[in-house]
């Protein structure tokens, strides 16, 4: 997407409201004393019922929040976000239209950073996941033994929901912490082992995160390149059918060298021995799976949940060289 060149009005304000009411910086406060229109979510618009500013609050969808800015672009113009608007926040939207000089950012506290303090442990011990608006199984993609993670959450990325897998993966055992309501009077932190949870679900407010260590065999998902033959699904026996060994794999991978931001394609994926690892271990390139067979197309897709690779491996069912017309130009085949 080509950035907005020509915004012909002020830098726009991006400002985190942080935990508490009022916790906000001089330069943060002036932006807010100066706008002439402010966009945020209802709780945070409530918050300054003194400013004289146009309210109004973000479009359902999200979507149409730049043809919301581009019809005010000559206005000074707010936009209200919780905690730090650049850690998997409306920033990265944002940054897709407009360059970092068309932007003036104020971060805040984050809630992870929040919760982090009321655990009373580091957070740069901690390995970042955010699950809201993103499939659950990509948490499958990150889980290790022994870690310690902090998850941004939504509705479908509940606690339970997380703690089931977990169970799944052979970390039932683990230790998570659920932060709710943050900087609220119903502000509450709740110790569980991920087995009592899954066991016995939490009704938990919808604004939480979660923190958890790692803990138990797991066992289900690979920690280093080379998942085992047995453990994929192909429709024969474990270890068998038309699957690259992992020998093989390993070599292949070995000779890609695959890194950040490139582009893949596996034509002939068949279940998904290959693309499957390239895409786990390389989680900020892009894989594309060609097939064509319907069944191993079915247990490609089996093993790309499985592993958690949805995020960056994308199946095409079809036939090379047709079905390779409308891709992005790989660096490797």
């Amino acid at each position: 997407m080509a950035l907005e060149s020509d915004w012909p009005g002020p830098p726009v304000q991006v400002i985190g409201m942080g935990m508490e009411t009022g916790a906000l910086g001089q330069a943060a406060r002036a932006a807010l004393d100066q706008a002439e229109l402010i966009v945020g979510a209802a709780a945070h618009l409530a918050a300054l019922p003194a400013l004289s500013a146009e309210k109004r609050p973000y479009p359902s969808p999200m979507s149409g929040l730049w043809a919301m800015l581009r019809a005010n672009a000559g206005r000074r113009i707010a936009l209200l976000a919780s905690g730090d608007p650049l850690f998997y926040g409306i920033g990265s939207t944002l940054l897709r239209h407009l360059s970092p000089t068309q932007l003036v950012f104020h971060p805040n506290v984050s809630s992870l950073q929040a919760a982090f303090a009321r655990l009373g442990r580091p957070w740069q011990e901690a390995e970042w996941l955010s699950l809201h608006g993103r499939p659950l199984v990509s948490l499958r993609a990150a889980l290790r033994g022994n870690r310690l993670y902090g998850l941004l959450t939504d509705r479908e990325s509940s606690p339970d929901a997380i703690a089931r897998i977990l169970v799944e993966t052979g970390f039932g055992e683990s230790d998570m912490w659920i932060a709710e309501e943050l900087g609220s009077d119903r502000e509450r932190l709740r110790f569980i082992k991920a087995a009592e949870l899954a066991d016995a679900p939490l009704d938990c407010a919808p604004s939480n995160v979660v923190m958890l260590d790692t803990r138990g065999p797991g066992g289900v998902l690979p920690e280093f390149p080379g998942i085992p033959d047995q453990r994929f699904s192909t429709g024969a026996e474990p270890g068998k059918g038309l699957l690259s060994k992992r020998e093989v794999r390993l070599t292949i991978l070995s000779l890609l060298g695959p890194r950040a931001g490139e582009i893949g394609w596996d034509v002939g994926a068949g279940c998904g021995g290959v693309s499957v690892e390239w895409a786990r271990w390389n989680s900020q390139g892009q894989v594309y799976a060609v097939e064509v067979h319907p069944e191993r197309l079915e247990h490609l897709a089996v093993n790309r949940e499985r592993f958690g690779a949805v995020a960056n491996l994308q199946i095409i069912a079809g036939r090379a060289p047709e079905a390779l017309a409308e891709l992005p130009d790989p660096r490797a085949v």
